[in-house]
């Protein structure tokens, strides 16, 4: 007996049937709380904003990205972006200063709050949005956000198949590819890095 085997007790296994009632989810529930990235962690997710959810924060992979305006201020630098929601052929994403000075988040947050934040095109193709997510490509992500944002923009129109670059001031990269597009939600694959 080693010293391994006296410490560990032994598990005892069962073969059956699992209901589907009693199964784990995939997916478990996003926490509604402020979990900040971790520097050098990588994250990949995917996220669905609403009318009602619009705020993008680019957030630690346990919490949930899509946000209710009133949370802008409580979020601060953690909040990034606004997606503004009119009709399927008119989304846009804005960088959340932008948001606040056009006064899409209303006249009670302090936009002093926020963080610098970078949007633009990222002109690459979803597939190489895909690949890049899927090796964890920090080199490649990093490379593609600082080319795309140094054309940035302060708000960009979205469209299927779209892939958008993002920097902020704190040292955020992430890029997204938009999935499905209506006129009242957008779901997106993403993936993101603190450095």
């Amino acid at each position: 007996m080693t010293a391994t085997s006296m410490l560990v007790p032994p598990i005892r296994v069962e073969r059956g049937n699992v209901a589907p009632s009693s199964a784990i989810p995939v997916q478990g529930v996003l926490s509604e709380l402020i979990i900040p990235a971790v520097r050098g962690e990588y994250y990949a997710y995917s996220s669905e904003f609403t009318g009602e959810r619009p705020l993008y924060a680019l957030l630690k992979c346990k919490a949930n990205k899509a946000r209710p305006i009133p949370d802008a201020e409580e979020l601060g630098r953690e909040v990034n972006f606004l997606f503004l929601f009119g009709s399927p052929t008119h989304i846009q994403i804005y960088a959340i200063r932008e948001a606040h000075t056009s006064g899409l988040l209303g006249n009670s947050v302090n936009g002093k709050l926020f963080g610098e934040t970078w949007i633009a095109p990222a002109e690459i193709t979803a597939e190489k949005f895909y690949e890049i997510r899927s090796r964890k490509d920090v080199t490649a992500l990093v490379k593609t956000c600082e080319t795309a944002c140094s054309k940035r923009k302060v708000s960009i129109a979205l469209n299927q198949g779209a892939v958008v670059a993002m920097m902020t001031d704190g040292g955020k990269y992430g890029l997204f590819v938009v999935k499905e597009i209506t006129s009242a939600s957008i779901k997106i694959d993403a993936c993101h890095i603190l450095l």
